[in-house]
């Protein structure tokens, strides 16, 4: 008795708070419909950014397996002169070059861990046989007790060199500030300018050196005494890109889709008016006489007949009500065919 009559009075306030829902205005529409475009755009351009890093990281992945240990061919092959710019096509690629290092005017690259190590690059200016610079990543070092630089850092082999290097674009110029003979960024003028610096030289004058690619170590001959730590070959995880643009795709889907529920929903409610949309009328009237044929030992049997006849008259009324409604909406459809 006591769970059919709970039921019965959710259903009531069901009905209840369906009257009281009114149709949204004008002005809240506006105001859902421009939020709605907010979110939708944000997510379709977040979307549309994430798809766009997914383009350039399979670009990348694609650079490195077809370059990466593809023959060496010699510097000039690539780079014919010193302000020639390095082609996205044969980044990775292997190059062979002839010359000696300068090692006095090695710079540091900071800050650029290797497999979560902390770590610093060093990066050597290696003059070739023509006379001109090429900047090196020779290979890393781990942080020792001198935070700031390494207290040792293996020199390169001395003399005459034959290195070879995969070919690096020149990376974008930091606005970090770094120790003396240090850098934030491989970036070329960047780095020659500080190991220059640092070994109290002037910089080399522009046309002397390779302006807009730097090698990475892969081997040297004759080896060194001692080397840096070799740089490991780069990643190619395709990583998340496109699995994130689509969520925010199905995001901007799902915004536009609750907008449209909503409408639906608005549009009902004007339809049928603030009585709510019609709902089986038998069915309180049918619960009641359930409980009624049970009986309970707290309720007298005229409490329920009493319970009874009250909603026999509500819905008297409620039928009496739809019954105007109807024959409101009928005068109306038949002034639509009046001359």
């Amino acid at each position: 008795m006591s769970t059919t009559t709970g039921s019965t009075e959710q259903g009531v306030a069901l009905s209840q708070q369906d009257s009281e829902r009114k149709a949204l205005s004008t002005l809240q529409w506006f105001g859902i419909a421009l939020g709605v475009c907010l979110v939708v755009t944000l997510c379709i351009s977040a979307g549309r950014w994430q798809w766009s890093r997914h383009v350039d990281r399979d670009e990348f992945i694609a650079s490195v397996n077809d370059n990466y240990t593809a023959p060496a061919k010699p510097l000039e092959s690539f780079l014919p002169t010193t302000d020639a710019p390095l082609d996205e096509s044969v980044v990775w690629s292997q190059a062979t070059v002839t010359g000696r290092y300068l090692t006095e005017q090695t710079a540091l690259l900071r800050n650029r861990p290797i497999n979560s190590t902390p770590s610093v690059h060093v990066l050597v200016p290696f003059q070739t046989d023509n006379g001109e610079v090429l900047l090196v990543n020779r290979g890393w070092l781990p942080y020792d007790g001198n935070a700031e630089r390494p207290s040792t850092i293996p020199a390169p082999p001395s003399g005459k060199v034959t290195i070879t290097v995969h070919l690096r674009q020149s990376e974008p110029t930091s606005t970090k500030n770094a120790p003396s003979g240090q850098v934030r960024a491989i970036n070329v003028d960047q780095a020659l300018t500080a190991g220059f610096e640092y070994a109290g030289a002037a910089a080399p004058a522009p046309g002397t050196y390779f302006e807009n690619a730097y090698g990475a170590l892969v081997s040297e001959s004759p080896a060194p005494t001692e080397s840096v730590r070799a740089l490991p070959r780069p990643s190619t995880d395709p990583k998340n890109h496109m699995s994130y643009a689509f969520q925010w795709w199905v995001f901007a889907v799902g915004g536009a889709s609750a907008f449209v529920v909503l409408f639906v929903r608005d549009r009902r409610l004007k339809k049928y008016g603030t009585q709510g949309r019609p709902v089986n009328p038998f069915t309180a009237l049918d619960t009641a006489l359930e409980s009624a044929d049970a009986g309970t030992s707290s309720s007298s049997d005229a409490a329920r007949l009493e319970h009874v006849d009250a909603l026999k008259r509500q819905m008297r009324t409620s039928k009496a009500q739809r019954e105007k409604r109807s024959r409101v909406q009928e005068d109306y459809e038949d002034s639509l065919f009046e001359d």
